[in-house]
């Protein structure tokens, strides 16, 4: 019982708190910088965003995808297929050792 006194008590002065607060003067172009301050902001972002991915840098860019796409498809060309399947058939352990061992 002496609990639920105790707990009146803190709620009635929270609520003696929450009375006495007193309203906040606020300048009335407040919202208005803070619109503008972010509507700036959000500028020279956009700005730095087109400014980074020139056409420089995308020429730049479509060369080095070019060239790696040609060195991709060489070293493609130059592996045969019985060179693939060899190496995918030693790494996964299904080939056979043609290798002659000391036990035989």
């Amino acid at each position: 019982m002496k609990t639920n006194v105790e707990m009146n008590k803190k709620v009635k002065d929270t609520f003696d708190a929450i009375e006495s607060i007193q309203e906040v003067k606020v300048s009335p172009f407040f919202k208005e910088n803070v619109m503008h301050q972010i509507r700036h902001a959000s500028e020279d972002i956009q700005d730095a965003t087109r400014t980074w991915f020139t056409p420089k840098l995308q020429l730049a860019t479509l060369v080095c995808v070019v060239v790696l796409n040609a060195v991709a498809f060489n070293n493609l060309k130059e592996t045969t297929y019985e060179e693939g399947l060899s190496n995918f058939a030693e790494s996964y352990g299904l080939s056979t050792s043609t290798e002659s061992t000391l036990l035989k």
